[in-house]
């Protein structure tokens, strides 16, 4: 029972780190994108 437990709580870190790798993806690529528009934009 307990290691159950413990496979739950590991699949749901799982998914924590997942949706915080998404999120941190989605953030540096809107940040290369809003430095290229502004690159972009003063040349």
């Amino acid at each position: 029972m307990s290691n159950e437990h413990t496979e739950q709580e590991k699949e749901m870190m799982r998914e924590e780190d997942s949706k915080l790798d998404a999120i941190a993806a989605v953030v540096i690529i809107l940040s290369l994108v809003a430095i290229a528009v502004f690159w972009v934009s003063n040349q």
